[in-house]
């Protein structure tokens, strides 16, 4: 007699809502964020006024999502915004638009591989024992490299630890200016209406915005998710609401912590510090080391993060064979793209050989603009998707509704206006003000212009092709 035995197909890596809210939380990276960004917008833009802008910020993302689920819930695609933007502006500023989007989320993969190696360093030369920022970068880029190749539940189960690390530094800040400070550390005057247009507002909305940037990305899961049509929107609206609160919130507390004197005066006296310092000023010497720590993880979670939706652009589009087809390769059990992660992986390490041959300091001339650049296109690609989901909104207006439709318009206008206050002080995001440097948003209009030139060419040449540009994996009917 013999025994028959069941083979278990493999399990496949479906991702959950969950999954994705923390894929999205750590390509915002709380910790770096306010560490990084939030003592530029205090000491060269508003103040103590800067609450406004993440408010401002905050409601105007809040509006974007509302049609950015209404086209979510109907228009499932790996390729995410570059999907979007063909879908209501037409194909060929959709792949003008999905080239741009491969140079900024490629940049900021390499920029933030650079300064996990350069962060990494610094604290090694704090405990005593100097390890090389080329090292510490390569074992970034193999960690990100292996965890992304796995799988992205991999990923995100460290992504979570992280994140809640990371985020409980912040909340035990908070709590600990609000024990000692009372109301006080909730200053009314942040919020006066003769301050929300103060001078300095432009730089103060830019710094808000970059904090918010890799919220946009939970669209390029798609292909992985359990429930996109579900699981998309809704970890796209938890997800900004968390953190425009908690953003808006820290901001508040920390002018606060600052007491009632000069706010700018003292964010400029601190410099990069300032958060740190306000950290060792109200928890202790400790708290602030283990948050300069938690800092460095807290790039790598964002690294992790970018790195996987850059390499889902670049899955998107060979794909479409916009890129060699060879790099669309998906692994169906593992739910992961093997050739576009390997991809990712080796271009990343090509451009660290690059910085690190050029013996250069790299965050004093290279790091902040690469991860400029990703910034600036990144917001010049949310810009894009508004807009083009505002067109999207207006065939389908009685199907939207009238709160959507302008929901979609708001944010189109306000999305636009960040685009055009990061352009104008794009030398103060790069930190490094030269010419060439000035002059490099001029890339993604080139790259524009040959992706929208290269889409012509094939829907004449290649018909077939053409048609096939902007591939939807579901395009659903919600009522």
């Amino acid at each position: 007699m013999t025994r028959s035995t069941a083979v278990k197909p493999p399990r496949s890596h479906k991702l959950s809502t969950q999954f994705i809210v923390f894929m999205v939380l750590a390509a915002a990276a709380p910790l770096a964020s306010m560490i990084g960004n939030l003592p530029i917008a205090i000491s060269r833009g508003t103040g103590a006024n800067v609450p406004v802008a993440f408010l401002i910020a905050g409601l105007i993302l809040v509006a974007f999502t509302t049609g950015y689920a209404f086209i979510g819930r109907r228009v499932v695609s790996t390729g995410a915004f570059y999907t979007y933007v063909a879908e209501g502006l037409g194909k060929p500023l959709g792949v003008g638009t999905a080239f741009c989007a491969i140079i900024s989320y490629g940049a900021f993969a390499f920029g933030l591989a650079a300064a996990c190696g350069y962060f990494d360093e610094q604290v090694s030369i704090a405990v005593g024992y100097k390890v090389d920022w080329t090292i510490c970068a390569a074992v970034s880029v193999l960690l990100t490299g292996v965890l992304n190749y796995r799988s992205m539940d991999a990923s995100t189960k460290l992504l979570a630890v992280i994140i809640v690390v990371e985020t409980a530094v912040l909340v035990v800040f908070d709590t600990s200016v609000v024990v000692a400070k009372g109301w006080a550390a909730f200053p009314l005057s942040s919020f006066a209406p003769s301050q929300w247009l103060a001078p300095g507002i432009g730089v103060s909305l830019m710094t808000a915005f970059t904090c918010f940037v890799g919220f946009e990305s939970g669209a390029l899961y798609s292909k992985e998710a359990a429930d996109p049509v579900r699981s998309i929107p809704l970890a796209s609206y938890v997800s900004v609401i968390l953190i425009g609160s908690f953003y808006l919130l820290t901001a508040w507390i920390t002018v606060g912590a600052m007491g009632s004197g000069d706010v700018k005066a003292q964010a400029l006296a601190h410099g990069g510090t300032l958060v740190l310092d306000l950290i060792k000023q109200y928890d202790g010497e400790v708290a602030s080391d283990i948050a300069g720590v938690l800092l460095c993880t807290s790039m790598l979670a964002t690294y992790i993060a970018i790195h996987a939706a850059a390499s889902r652009y670049v899955f998107a589009l060979a794909r479409e064979g916009l890129l060699p087809r060879m790099l669309a390769k998906f692994d169906e059990v593992r739910n992961v793209p093997v050739a576009a992660t390997l991809c990712m992986s080796l271009a990343t390490v090509v451009c660290l050989i690059g910085i690190a041959s050029t013996r250069n300091d790299p965050y004093a001339a290279i790091i902040p603009v690469l991860i400029g650049m990703g910034t600036l296109g990144i917001i010049a690609l949310q810009a894009a998707a508004a807009i083009a989901i505002v067109f999207y909104v207006f065939k389908r207006r009685k199907e939207a509704g009238p709160v959507v439709l302008v929901a979609s318009v708001l944010a189109a206008i306000g999305l636009s206006v960040a685009l055009t206050t990061v352009c104008i002080n794009f030398t103060l995001l790069s930190t490094v003000n030269t010419p060439f440097v000035a002059w490099l948003p001029a890339l993604y209009l080139v790259t524009l212009a040959v992706g929208i030139g290269f889409s012509v060419w094939l829907r004449k040449a290649r018909p077939a092709q053409y048609a096939q540009l902007a591939l939807v994996e579901v395009r659903a009917s919600v009522g």
